[in-house]
């Protein structure tokens, strides 16, 4: 029972009508109020209000309903109008081959786009839900159907009563869903895509198993459906019960590729992790948002992890949350992790990589220091909790009970500040020397001291320590071998102020970290283009799967800032290692040539003719790409990869298509798939379209498209949320090069000007440029 504004909420009996896209709703809410009751209410007309079947006054605003109760304690009964429209928050209509469905997508603040309520976190109510559709379509929510009654030729379809839960969690969905089911897990997706769930299923039932395991809690609801939805603005959404996925995030076709297999394996397990750390115990109020994401970020490398350790997928979170993270926090737009929220408006910003990849790599940090200990705070935490809600500190008074580490002194320090340092090592006659500093890449920011939990080898044994102030001292007699930061579980880099050849042998982890340290010391000044260099030199013949990646990688960004400087090397690096990983069996090394060889075939116009010439023939799945980019770069020919993309059956194919496209290498052609993509591709992939940018043939003409229509398409299709601005921080650094003074202008003059993600891309875009 949750408490707002004088009043209180227990249960909502929610009735909805519809008839297409419209609907008429009637929803009794049972509760308690001292003067007054106020709703959140957007975009609906509300048609009259009783309080206790008696009609009473009632104001309705842009925002809200306010309603004049005095002392009262019983039914509010409201009559209500709405619509799914054509977007992507709210209930929303979500098209697909000349048909929709109606879909929901509330978190954060959007469920008063559907029904009048309370939509706040903290406000747990239980919801009774009963719907009124045409007889021929199904309708999904969070619990299972209780009883169909036919009328005519309409059927209403009501659900059982959920246990108590956020308004953000409630999901509706309307359509001609077809099922697979194994258990009580339910794949739906549109008609003729269901057989393409099985591995999603899987997947679920796996990680189901290992959180119950891990939790020591079983999953709470009666089933748990994995609804493909074919217009989703995000990646998946954890409604209890009946989460919701972008198909390219569920969907896995028999010959699917390792990347495709990775990625909604760690996605559904993401989700599931949320049925109990987000929708059974909830965050109070959206300044603890980053604790459900990062909680759900790093559980899901654990799951996956446990059931598919031959994936290595703790490579793909350094990669993918670790490194990412780093960047934006490094940057003068960044955010402590615990953010104030004061409003809605400020909400959807804080969906970032600092909720996401640094709340969870801190969580792997603690966790690394803390042991066993960290998993039993947590189930005291989710047992004690469960089905309310709670604050960070709750969960750190949690860990506190299993160890003697100062748990919330280590957690503030890297919650409450923003950034993070850099460990300079040093060697004084018999001292080993700790020097910590903020690390940034562009401005000079306000240095802070973090508690940061060290690992070291020192002479070959682990050494554990809490570096609390700026310099440390240790005593040493007779170094022969050092390391900082074990298994790159700490979340800051290491500068060794030293000769190679007393750091200790690396796995690929720390190799990793030792290059992505000094890749982003060469960004920020703080080593020249000579010592990095020797860095790459060094580790050239690497074969591991995370060093060669993140390698490539870097040389790829590299050559695209500065070519005369780096695209020879880049080049040698690219064909040495698809050289290499050709003779390799290893599904993850298999993976990983597929990925060099899409690069390689970008730089080396030789090597995408070779490899354009495999178009029609039968590829290995995680060839497919770097195959239709080559063929895209060669031939320019929209015509036939715009024919597959169309026709091609499951997105995450769809997309190969579409990414590759923004490879074509005759400028008029690149606007004519541009002016084709704002017309044929779904909303939900516009993004796909910024690619161009990256390209070098193709920048002015993407450039031209962008600012007279591409920007204006893309900002009103991702309107409500932050995801457009995101994405532009990786587009910006490189599309502004030698043109930086107008792209600064055009976004600084337009409605993204206060956007989190432009800001940081104009600051990286100041540090790319110092590399020309």
């Amino acid at each position: 029972m949750a408490y707002y504004q004088g009043f209180e909420v227990y249960k909502y009996d929610i009735f909805m009508d519809f008839n297409g896209t419209k609907y008429d709703g009637i929803e009794k809410i049972e509760l308690s109020a001292d003067n007054q009751v106020v709703l959140d209410s957007v975009g609906l007309k509300i048609k009259y209000v009783k309080a206790n079947g008696k009609d009473v006054d009632f104001k309705q605003t842009e925002n809200e309903v306010i309603i004049k109760t005095g002392s009262f304690n019983g039914i509010l009964e409201l009559g209500f109008e709405g619509e799914a429209l054509e977007r992507l928050v709210g209930i929303y209509k979500a098209k697909y081959n000349g048909d929709y469905v109606i879909s929901t997508q509330f978190e954060s603040v959007h469920a008063r786009k559907m029904f009048p309520c309370v939509d706040k976190p903290s406000y747990k109510a239980s919801f009774k839900i009963k719907v009124r559709v045409s007889k021929d379509l199904h309708v999904i929510s969070n619990m299972p159907i209780e009883r169909i009654d036919i009328e005519g030729n309409k059927k209403t379809v009501s659900f059982y009563e959920t246990p108590k839960m956020s308004t953000y969690l409630i999901y509706l969905g309307i359509g001609k869903w077809e099922e697979l089911s194994r258990g009580k897990i339910i794949v739906a997706t549109i008609p003729n895509k269901s057989q393409n769930g099985e591995f999603a299923a899987w997947s679920a039932i796996k990680s189901i198993d290992f959180y119950e395991r891990y939790f020591e809690i079983p999953y709470m609801l009666p089933k748990m459906h994995l609804i493909a939805v074919p217009e989703f603005a995000f990646g998946a959404m954890e409604n209890w019960g009946a989460i919701t996925f972008r198909e390219s995030a569920l969907l896995v076709p028999k010959d699917s590729d390792l990347g495709q297999m990775k990625r909604v394996a760690e996605v559904v397990a993401h989700e599931i992790a949320h049925q109990w750390f987000g929708d059974l115990v909830t965050m109070k109020w959206w300044d603890d948002l980053w604790l459900n994401e990062s909680f759900a970020t790093f559980m899901s490398f654990k799951a996956v992890d446990s059931f598919e350790p031959s994936w290595n997928l703790w490579d793909d979170f350094l990669s993918g949350e670790t490194s990412g993270a780093m960047v934006r926090d490094s940057l003068s737009t960044t955010h402590p992790i615990h953010v104030e929220v004061n409003s809605p408006d400020e909400i959807e910003a804080i969906f970032d990589d600092i909720s996401y990849g640094k709340g969870a790599s801190i969580l792997r940090m603690i966790e690394y220091f803390l042991g066993e200990s960290f998993r039993k705070g947590l189930n005291n935490y989710l047992s004690h909790f469960r089905f309310s809600n709670a604050k960070a500190n709750d969960l750190w008074d949690s860990l506190q009970t299993t160890t003697s580490y100062p748990v919330k002194l280590i957690m503030d320090s890297w919650i409450m500040q923003p950034g993070y340092p850099y460990v300079k090592i040093s060697l004084d006659g018999n001292q080993l020397v700790l020097e910590q500093q903020r690390f940034t890449l562009a401005k000079k920011l306000d240095d802070l001291t973090y508690v940061i939990p060290i690992s070291m080898s020192l002479n070959g044994k682990r050494l554990d320590l809490l570096m609390d102030e700026k310099r440390t001292n240790i005593k040493v007699d007779n170094i022969k071998s050092i390391k900082l930061n074990l298994d790159r579980s700490g979340f800051y880099r290491v500068y060794y102020n030293f000769d190679n050849e007393l750091i200790d042998n690396m796995n690929s982890k720390e190799i990793w970290g030792f290059v992505n340290d000094y890749y982003n010391f060469l960004l920020s000044g703080l080593i020249n283009r000579e010592r990095y260099l020797e860095i790459i030199n060094k580790y050239f013949k690497e074969t591991s799967y995370l060093p060669v990646n993140e390698i490539s990688s870097q040389l790829f960004t590299l050559s695209l800032i500065n070519k005369d400087a780096f695209n020879d090397l880049s080049l040698r690096y690219h064909s040495y290692q698809y050289s290499e990983l050709s003779k390799k069996n290893d599904p993850n090394l298999k993976y990983l040539k597929g990925l060099i060889a899409r690069r390689l075939a970008i730089l080396d116009r030789s090597f995408a003719k070779e490899l354009s010439g495999m178009f029609e023939k039968e590829v290995e799945p995680d060839m497919r790409e770097a195959v239709y980019t080559a063929y895209a770069i060669v031939t320019n020919d929209f015509e036939t990869l715009s024919k597959k993309y169309m026709t091609t059956g499951l997105d995450s194919e769809r997309l190969k298509f579409l990414r590759s496209m923004m490879y074509i290498s005759d400028p008029s052609v690149i606007r004519k798939t541009l002016e084709w993509g704002e017309i044929n591709v779904k909303l939900q992939d516009l993004l796909y379209l910024l690619q161009a940018a990256l390209n070098d043939k193709a920048k002015e003409v993407f450039w031209d498209w962008f600012k007279q229509k591409g920007f204006y398409l893309l900002n009103k299709a991702f309107e409500g949320t932050a995801i457009f601005g995101r994405n532009l921080m990786w587009i910006i650094p490189i599309l502004g090069l030698n043109k930086e003074k107008e792209v600064e202008e055009f976004f600084a003059n337009g409605p993204l000007a206060n956007d989190a993600g432009v800001r940081s891309g104009l600051e990286l875009l100041q540090v790319y440029s110092k590399l020309k």
